[in-house]
């Protein structure tokens, strides 16, 4: 009830963020399931095109990456880096900010190879940051078209 009660004393523009944060989250969940990576990226990167000539407000690429995060913590379940990532991405390009996404791999583990996704804005990594982000290796950054 505490996370309701702050959700609802929040200005609009944030309600409305973590609202869209939280429905991407869902749907890009269940996408990831049962569709390709790049036909959901193009289809992400085309609606947050799309859309934010009429999206309002201007909030920082920061505040826009916490509503994922708020809304991630406060759905049930856990998503995974690529599931946040994508969300940040598309939300992110709602309010006209081009984050580089990135995908590293640390084959240095056990199992073989682990994978890890975040975005990149400016100097900051606004998702995904861990605290052992320098073990995976970057593969090139993804380019608009969803390949890299």
């Amino acid at each position: 009830m505490r996370t309701l009660s702050t959700a609802l004393s929040l200005g609009f523009g944030d309600q409305a963020r973590l609202l869209t944060a939280a429905a991407l989250l869902v749907t890009v969940s269940v996408g990831v399931v049962v569709g390709s990576f790049a036909r959901l990226r193009d289809l992400l990167l085309w609606a947050g095109d799309a859309a934010a000539p009429v999206v309002p407000g201007d909030p920082t690429p920061a505040r826009v990456a916490g509503a994922v995060d708020v809304a991630d913590r406060g759905l049930p379940g856990d998503r995974t880096c690529l599931v946040r990532s994508l969300t940040a991405e598309t939300l992110l390009r709602l309010y006209g900010y081009t984050p580089v996404h990135r995908i590293g791999v640390d084959t240095a583990v056990e199992s073989g190879m682990k994978a890890h996704s975040w975005l990149e804005y400016g100097d900051d990594i606004l998702i995904g940051e861990v605290e052992d982000l320098s073990r995976f290796t970057p593969l090139p950054p993804l380019d608009e078209d969803g390949e890299s």
